[in-house]
């Protein structure tokens, strides 16, 4: 039997992903479960909800596809005051009633001039979001940042990050947006969809899981679990580790020792029901003892030093319990 291959993707490819807007560069490595839920998002065109602890590169999923498809990233952070209503278009009546004060009237004060385009609109209609935005909209206050790197020819990759922190009102309202691509405006009496010839955009959605999202909302995604090996943590968090991290940076005894801390302090975070740390946390602590170690050290002084440095700054990265 051949190998399944897939026609975007490649299980275990490490993807470079360049800066963009306050988001830093970095490597991506794309595990098989990944690579496979990502070519079945595109290929089906359903959103792909991404679920697991923080710190597991959720968010760089959607940048590392965006890198590998070429395309535009757009992203939107969710907190507990986002509404849905917000992720497709904000009318401003204060600044209306503020230039109606002013004295404007007429078409100076039609609805258009104060909706500005939201990040659905964007990633749905980029025309006609930038037409509104540049030559309609009066009142700017919404536009989302892009990175060079992408082609809006290709498409987009939207990225709506921490879902669960809204109320359950936000993913029940992008049900029928997200299902059909699209959405009406009713102050400007028109239906903003997919722009004709270019791909449909690849939606991805993260969750921690702090609160429990709508079943209806579920059943219209793809779901990924991202999770960690527990059953061999150490190795787990090595391979993706040295994806940032160079042996000549901190050698693998270094990222051992490292690991097996991270190992314990799970452990006893979870006896505690307590946050634990995870990959992110495992990164962070490798990038200091790299960071925090004279560059003419090398070899083994370079070795004996960070594993001291390890036992005093550990704590500071890995003890979430006490």
């Amino acid at each position: 039997m051949s190998d399944l291959k897939l026609q975007h993707f490649i299980p275990n490819e490490i993807i470079d992903i360049k800066p963009c807007g306050s988001w830093r560069g970095s490597r991506y490595l794309l595990d098989k479960k990944s690579a496979f839920a990502l070519e079945m998002a595109l290929k089906t065109q359903r959103p792909l909800l991404v679920k697991g602890e923080p710190g597991l590169g959720k968010s760089y999923l959607a940048r590392a596809a965006a890198a590998k498809l070429q395309r535009q990233f757009l992203a939107e952070v969710i907190n507990s005051q986002t509404e849905g209503q917000d992720l497709l278009w904000r009318y401003d009546p204060v600044a209306r009633l503020n230039d109606a004060q002013e004295g404007k009237e007429g078409d100076a004060l039609n609805p258009k001039h104060y909706i500005n385009p939201g990040v659905l609109w964007w990633t749905f209609g980029w025309n006609s979001a930038a037409t509104q935005y540049n030559d309609v909209c009066r009142h700017k206050i919404y536009r989302p940042q892009t990175c060079q790197e992408g082609s809006l020819e290709h498409g987009m990759v939207l990225l709506i990050d921490e879902i669960d922190k809204a109320e359950p009102s936000l993913p029940n309202s992008l049900l029928e947006v997200l299902g059909n691509g699209g959405f009406d405006v009713p102050l400007l009496g028109e239906t903003m969809g997919q722009q004709a010839n270019t791909p449909a955009p690849l939606v991805i959605i993260t969750t921690n899981d702090e609160r429990e999202l709508p079943a209806a909302f579920v059943r219209r995604c793809l779901v990924l679990h991202l999770k960690v090996d527990e059953s061999n943590l150490e190795q787990w968090l090595i391979e993706r580790a040295s994806v940032h991290i160079t042996n000549n940076q901190c050698s693998l005894p270094i990222k051992q020792l490292a690991a097996e801390q991270l190992k314990r302090d799970r452990e006893q975070a979870d006896k505690q029901g307590l946050a634990k740390a995870g990959l992110a946390e495992y990164i962070d602590l490798l990038v200091a003892l790299d960071e925090m170690t004279d560059k003419a050290l090398k070899g083994k002084q370079r070795e004996a030093y960070q594993a001291q440095l390890l036992a005093e700054i550990q704590d500071f990265v890995l003890k979430k319990a006490v």
